[in-house]
């Protein structure tokens, strides 16, 4: 479903791809005008200002909507295919960005023989890297919608945001662009486990603008702190609507 034609790389401090347009328009356009009403969301935690539909959030109502809806049914069922996963390492790939993944797609023979040659060596195998994936429907308020610099959960691998609006659904000086962030206190410069870092301890590197049909793809590491900053739109009703799809290690 993505194109992987139109892509700008960034390699510094962490790899970042940013697609656009990510998706055929008449596509692109079925979703955004299926996306999931607001309704079916629910707040994250104590953030009133960002919503989630996922497998973790308002379960009930995110399966709900996918088998209801064809054309996002459609999108769970790729992005759940081991062929999506090897698509988008492919593509990191042939962008030079190479990660240590081969494990999670050996056959069956392969992994054997593996094994094999460890129990040989006296060592125990190790269990074979597994990765799954999965998505959820987000949306940040333009009344006060933030999310504060971080660098993913440990499990991460791949991220992948696309944004879900429509051409006239939302102005670029509202803001709701992802920053790259680079931390400017050393003692967050190494941040694997993902903790929240201070605004006033991270600049900003580069702010990829919101705009319809783009896809960025980043890969989680010690120091991938990104963030998005604080929308100021008192009273507007507008939505920063996204979907963010997730590559992990499942363990």
């Amino acid at each position: 479903m993505l194109k992987f034609e139109n892509v700008r790389m960034r390699y510094e401090p962490y790899p970042l791809a940013v697609i656009r347009p990510a998706m055929e328009a008449s596509q692109y356009a079925e979703l955004v005008a299926n996306f999931p009403d607001i309704a079916l969301f629910e707040p994250l935690g104590k953030y009133p200002f960002k919503l989630s539909l996922s497998e973790k959030f308002a379960r009930r109502n995110y399966e709900r909507f996918l088998r209801e809806n064809a054309a996002w049914g459609r999108v769970h069922a790729w992005v759940k295919s081991e062929a999506f996963i090897r698509s988008i390492v492919e593509f990191l790939r042939a962008n030079h960005v190479d990660l240590p993944l081969d494990q999670a797609f050996e056959d069956w023979p392969t992994r054997l023989r593996r094994q094999g040659k460890s129990l040989l060596r006296g060592r125990l195998p190790q269990p074979a890297m597994r990765l799954r994936s999965r998505f959820e429907f987000s949306v940040l308020k333009a009344d006060g919608g933030e999310v504060a610099p971080h660098t993913d959960a440990e499990r991460k691998v791949i991220t992948i945001v696309m944004s879900m609006i429509g051409p006239d659904d939302w102005r670029e000086e509202i803001g709701g662009g992802l920053d790259v962030n680079r931390a400017t206190d050393p003692r967050y410069a190494y941040n694997w486990k993902n903790r929240v870092i201070p605004w006033e301890s991270i600049e900003v590197l580069e702010t990829v603008p919101f705009v319809p049909n783009q896809c960025m793809v980043f890969v989680k590491t010690f120091n991938s702190l990104h963030s998005v900053q604080r929308m100021t739109e008192t009273g507007s009703d507008l939505l920063r609507k996204t979907i963010t799809i997730v590559i992990e290690r499942d363990e």
